[in-house]
């Protein structure tokens, strides 16, 4: 894909390019082609101009897609706990899975907050695996219950199963990077259809 650094570059420099190509036509105001062929470049000159814009916009959508694909990716990854144990982990992991999906079922939230958080802090990856599954699916049912919401031992269940999420998964770097993929694509894409917009309004 190319750099969107150099894209945004282009877009920069379109209008320029632009009336340089005009400019070219001419010597001391005189055209120096037949008529004919001064129309074909000036044809020419204005669409490299505009597929300037069109790349521009391509480009960007193309690594938001991208980018907005890698963070499904991780999504993917992060909804299976269990998925990323080796093997000795996950064989205590099915010895205890039974045991800490109860627990997440019938403690307390509060109680289910203070072990999740308890579990962060520690190295136990099976433990972590099955409180971050089975407490995300008792954080999950929470919310959608009538007349329940964020109170202050979800939002600590929910903080602990982030940590929990980033002790296994470590995808905080890769969903940063992302993020400000999607951004720098997104500001390209309005830089360009803004430059585009200004030059076809007010000239170039």
């Amino acid at each position: 894909m190319k750099d969107l650094t150099q894209t945004g570059n282009a877009v920069d420099a379109a209008g320029a390019k632009l009336a340089a190509a005009r400019a070219a036509l001419s010597r001391d105001g005189r055209p120096i082609y037949a008529p004919e062929e001064m129309q074909r470049r000036e044809a020419e000159a204005e669409a490299t101009f505009h597929a300037t814009f069109r790349d521009a916009a391509a480009a960007a959508a193309a690594e938001i897609t991208e980018a907005e694909a890698e963070l499904r990716a991780l999504d993917r990854a992060e909804a299976d706990p269990l998925g990323g144990l080796v093997t000795a982990d996950l064989a205590r992991a099915n010895t205890m899975a039974t045991f800490v999906r109860e627990d997440a079922e019938v403690l307390p939230l509060a109680a289910l907050a203070d072990r999740a958080e308890g579990a962060a802090t520690g190295s136990d990856r099976a433990v972590m695996a099955l409180l971050l599954r089975y407490g995300q699916r008792r954080l999950d049912g929470e919310m959608v219950q009538p007349g329940r919401g964020y109170s202050d031992d979800t939002t600590r269940l929910e903080a602990a199963l982030n940590v929990l999420r980033a002790r296994l998964f470590n995808h905080g770097d890769k969903r940063d990077a992302l993020a400000a993929r999607i951004e720098a694509a997104g500001q390209l894409g309005a830089h360009a259809t803004t430059t585009q917009y200004i030059a076809a309004r007010y000239g170039r």
